[in-house]
């Protein structure tokens, strides 16, 4: 049998395209870099807030969100799209309409389903349980409806809990038909793996850094000590958990904590446990890529002290490209991409943690960590992801 012929065209369907998280910043990424190698690539996205942001005009369609019900009239027009268009492959990102996943699935072309986080197997989206906020490792299903009876999982013991668990099931059951998955990380796979995708299909592909992401050798270290916590200001992420532990610290040892985040409530719970511990904070607010790199140049190190299990933890691999070693719990991906570029310990152990910094910041040895930060950076070239993207696009 003959090789198919290359891939010329790819429809990619995302949540949104706009400035927001992780996911879009992916696709801000890739697509243009797709575009440069003559690919032409079209979008369709539920919610589009820039509609040129990607380097393509999206087209928006309203489908079901995570929360909501699917959407037949979203279904008809991506079917109507796909038809229309005929791409060689289909990509799908956090399209939770069962629906619109049923209209690419019945499409000619090659379907690759890039599974960014927890919300295809969790209908929490974070696989916590609420009521304790220890992790989960259960499959989606039947622990899901205990949960809502031990854990208040969901919206708790209600019928709306079992229609939510009921409609994500849908959304599961239909990515295991793809004909590829894509994740950031093992830990992911495993995630896939625990629910039923079929091992064949899983391929990992971490998400790629833009080339002015890197710097072209580790920067020297700043004058002043300082830490770096850039996440949404949410309890998951762990700030209080990290306050605790910079708390710990001698005040000769104790660096200064800059938050860049936004999250009107936990700051406040956090500004609090900050003065009564008397850790000093900057507080920066929501900064822009640009100015997320010049505080992570600013800073001697970063903290990824989240207390769910991270699907992967870009903004470590960002800190890598400049030479900056990280620390943090040693949860979901981040193990994985950490390695020698610094230190990783039990999920909310803070007297660990408080260890972990103390060795990171050591004049000594952060030298080397901050090199071997710069030299694992080099694994999340975007040239090489693009190359892996088109081969499992070809050969899906």
């Amino acid at each position: 049998m003959g090789k198919s012929p290359p891939v010329c065209t790819i429809s990619v369907l995302c949540d949104r395209v706009g400035d927001a998280g992780g996911a879009e910043r992916y696709w801000e990424t890739v697509v243009p870099a797709l575009i440069a190698r003559g690919i032409t690539v079209r979008l369709m996205a539920r919610d589009v807030t820039d509609a040129g942001r990607f380097g393509v005009e999206a087209l928006a369609v309203p489908w079901g969100s995570e929360d909501e019900p699917a959407s037949p009239d979203a279904a008809r027009i991506v079917a109507h799209e796909l038809a229309r268009t005929q791409p060689d492959a289909v990509v799908t990102a956090s399209v939770f309409d069962a629906g619109v996943l049923d209209a690419v699935r019945q499409a000619p072309a090659r379907w690759l389903a890039r599974v960014h986080d927890h919300r295809p197997f969790c209908p929490n989206g974070d696989r916590v349980y609420p009521q304790f906020s220890a992790p989960c490792t259960q499959a989606m299903g039947g622990a899901c409806r205990r949960g809502t009876l031990l854990h208040g999982c969901v919206h708790g013991p209600r019928p709306a809990s079992f229609r939510a668990i009921a409609a994500r099931e849908n959304v599961r059951d239909r990515l295991a038909s793809a004909d590829r998955v894509l994740v950031s990380s093992e830990h992911m796979r495993t995630t896939c793996l625990t629910n039923g995708i079929a091992d064949r299909r899983i391929f990992i592909t971490p998400p790629p850094l833009p080339d002015e992401a890197f710097a072209p050798a580790p920067l020297p270290r700043p004058a002043e000590s300082s830490l770096l916590f850039a996440a949404r200001l949410t309890p998951r992420k762990g700030l209080r958990s990290l306050i605790g532990a910079l708390a710990r610290l001698p005040l000769a040892e104790r660096p200064r904590l800059v938050v860049a985040g936004t999250g009107e409530e936990e700051e406040r719970a956090a500004r609090a446990d900050a003065e009564r511990f008397g850790v000093e904070v900057s507080w920066r607010g929501k900064l822009s890529e640009r100015d997320l790199r010049a505080a992570i140049d600013a800073a001697t190190a970063v903290a990824l002290p989240s207390l769910w299990p991270e699907p992967f933890g870009l903004v470590g691999i960002e800190a890598q490209a400049r030479g900056r070693p990280a620390v943090a719990y040693r949860v979901g991906g981040i193990a994985e991409w950490i390695g020698d570029a610094g230190l990783a310990v039990e999920r909310d152990d803070q007297a660990a943690l408080a260890t972990a910094i103390r060795k990171v910041f050591d004049s000594a040895a952060w030298p080397s960590f901050s090199l071997a930060a710069w030299r694992r950076a080099e694994a999340y070239r975007l040239p090489a992801h693009v190359d892996r993207f088109l081969e499992l696009c070809d050969a899906a």
